[in-house]
């Protein structure tokens, strides 16, 4: 593409560059590329403008807060000529959907946002796919790509060119859908502000984010901006949510669908399940949808992965998907990975690893997994430093409440000392004094195991999928699914 085509919707450019990529971080130019220099979070990309020159940027576009400099060439130029453009931020996911166009023929979109859920959902939604024959990809937390075939992503929102550029090269492998992870950091910088999304899907809201949101009013505001996309053709929310509730009530009610695993909220919901039963493989139910009803043999933990399940579904029933194809491969589902993920010891001992780092969270999976469990359920997590320290004590409420026995340990301190997020912990239990303490994470699983007996079921909650521990500054490796895995093959 020309650079005079790329920008022709915001102003006339005379230059015939011809762009071979574009991207936000000076690093990753070659020769031939855009550079797109704008005041991040962390970084201010204008301080590496000639940086990107001298590594063969053919030209830089520059964020400016000066409406009357937009266009305007920037006369001290290094290498390559610096173009300046009115608020370049907040159009930065415009520029991507015009540099990576998905055409007229394009795969569906499904945007899912909320606090908990979202990989998981769409996980499921992949597979699904995968299994009536069709070819899903990926944007999230797990990695991007299509399924099977993940890379790391390092965000659950990547930066719009980003976004816009996979997009593209997904639609051109064929895939039918994409399923993606939208976070409220992401909506409220714009990162997919011209993302066609065509159905939305609300899981939950608890607290998560509010260092910097900072209340939880802003923090579902921010959510709610997914289901304002012009794009959008329906969304689907949780009525088991109380703000799922809510928004069903304010928004037009032909475009927005609830669904619900709760017999309190049936009432109103066009998906939902009856006759909910949990056993030590998984979860049956009879799903309802409008135009019919089928048994669900679900092979995955946990009320609140019924709740993931019935999400995904909803959404490709959304979408045009025929709901009994659906359900007849549920039976064929994989666990998704860090997500309630289970090894079980010849001597019946069950370990359970997820990324449960909310009080909510913590609280939903223990509840999840007390219908598994027939002996103790042990609760091992910690708190990650450098963030909303208000919820330390509100973890250990919950851990306290739905567990039998505690082990509080380590998880991303970062610059904190772990021995000081521990004792922050221990503030908010009731008996602190019969929780088991340990500051290193493996040892602390180790004991844990030792210590409990067949029919036990240990929760190891916060790290998930995670394949470090972050720790003074350096990401050291750590993989808790690899450690549970080993554990499990262990004999006492």
């Amino acid at each position: 593409m020309r650079l005079s085509d790329l920008l022709a919707p915001w102003f006339h450019y005379s230059g015939v560059e011809e762009i071979k990529n574009i991207s936000l971080d000076s690093r990753e130019i070659k020769t031939g590329d855009l550079f797109i220099a704008v005041p991040g979070h962390l970084v201010d990309g204008r301080k590496y403008i000639e940086v990107a020159c001298t590594q063969g940027a053919i030209a830089v576009l520059v964020h400016t807060d000066n409406p009357a400099e937009h266009g305007q060439l920037v006369p001290e130029s290094y290498a390559c000529p610096q173009i300046l453009f009115f608020q370049l931020s907040r159009q930065l996911s415009a520029i991507g959907a015009q540099a990576y166009p998905l055409g007229a023929e394009r795969m569906k979109l499904v945007g899912i946002t909320g606090t908990n859920g979202k990989t998981s959902i769409s996980q499921i939604m992949a597979q699904l796919m995968t299994l009536v024959g069709e070819r899903a990809s990926l944007m999230g937390t797990l990695g991007n790509g299509l399924w099977g075939d993940l890379v790391d992503s390092g965000n659950t929102t990547a930066d719009p060119i980003t976004i816009a550029a996979q997009l593209q090269t997904f639609n051109q492998a064929g895939a039918a859908l994409c399923a993606m992870e939208v976070s409220s950091h992401g909506l409220i910088q714009g990162r997919v502000e011209a993302v066609p999304f065509d159905v939305a899907v609300f899981t939950n809201l608890s607290r998560d984010h509010l260092d910097y949101h900072g209340t939880m009013q802003a923090y579902a505001d921010a959510k709610k901006r997914l289901f304002k996309f012009s794009s959008l053709q329906k969304g689907l929310v949780n009525l088991d949510d109380v703000v799922g509730q809510q928004w069903l009530s304010e928004m037009p009610s032909d475009k927005l669908y609830g669904f619900s695993i709760s017999p309190d909220h049936q009432d109103k919901a066009s998906i939902y399940t009856l006759d909910n039963h949990q056993h030590h493989l998984g979860m049956t139910a009879t799903l309802v949808w409008p135009e019919g009803k089928e048994t669900l043999e679900s092979p995955l933990l946990g009320s609140f992965n019924l709740s993931n399940l019935i999400a995904a579904l909803g959404a490709l029933y959304l979408l045009g998907y025929d709901m009994t194809s659906l359900v007849s491969v549920v039976p064929l589902l994989k666990p998704v990975a860090g997500r309630m993920e289970r090894f079980t010891r010849d001597d019946g001992v069950t370990l359970v690893v997820d990324y449960a780092h909310t009080p909510d969270a913590i609280e939903q999976s223990l509840k999840a997994l007390r219908g598994h469990c027939i002996g103790q359920l042990w609760c091992l997590f910690g708190c990650g430093g450098d963030r909303d320290k208000g919820k330390r004590p509100l973890m250990a409420q919950a851990a306290e409440n739905f567990a039998d026995r505690l082990m509080i340990t380590s998880d991303n301190a970062r610059s904190e000392d772990p021995r000081t997020i521990i004792e922050d912990i221990l503030v908010g239990l009731r008996l602190p004094l019969k929780a088991l303490t340990q500051v290193d994470r493996e040892l602390a699983i180790k004991q844990v195991v030792a210590l409990a007996r067949p029919g036990d079921l240990v929760l190891l909650a916060g790290k998930g999928h995670e394949t470090y521990q972050d720790i003074a500054g350096e990401r050291l490796e750590y993989d808790e699914r690899a450690l549970a895995k080993t554990l499990a093959g262990e004999q006492k």
